[in-house]
């Protein structure tokens, strides 16, 4: 177990550094900080989208608004050319949020591989990222002994 402390820029930068790298193992300090900072960069870009594109919002809030009180009156029988329209509307109001999504993908994938990995799991585990809860625990446990 390495008792080295990365610090959050650090950890950012291996994060991105290793941008195909599925290689090695990433401590839990290491995912934890750059688990921040895709938070902290979601929270940014959704709100640079808000600022930068209300119009697109607005046409978002609007469709979104018209599916639920379609859906009020009609529950039993949905418009599910309403849904498709809000699905399409809500993605469409935050361009700059989408583009960092698909930019920090391979990042956030390969740092995860790594930190099962030195969680003593190997990186075919994070096929059961549907149950998130088992992930969660198992990003939590304690780096593997190593010799």
């Amino acid at each position: 177990m390495s008792t080295e402390k990365i610090s959050f820029a650090a950890a950012v930068g291996t994060g991105l550094k290793k941008y195909f790298d599925f290689r090695g193992v990433a401590p839990r300090r290491e995912y934890w900080f750059f688990i921040l900072f895709i938070v902290l960069l979601t929270l940014v870009t959704g709100q640079a989208d808000q600022i930068l594109f209300p119009e697109l919002a607005q046409k978002a809030t609007d469709s979104a608004n018209a599916l639920f009180n379609y859906l009020e009156t009609n529950p039993s029988a949905p418009n599910w050319q309403l849904f498709q329209q809000a699905i399409s509307d809500a993605m469409d109001s935050t361009p700059i949020s989408n583009f960092v999504g698909f930019a920090t993908f391979f990042p956030l994938l390969t740092v995860t591989v790594r930190r099962m990995r030195d969680a003593g799991f190997g990186g075919w585990w994070l096929l059961l990222i549907w149950f998130q809860l088992f992930t969660f625990i198992v990003s939590l446990r304690p780096s593997k002994p190593r010799n």
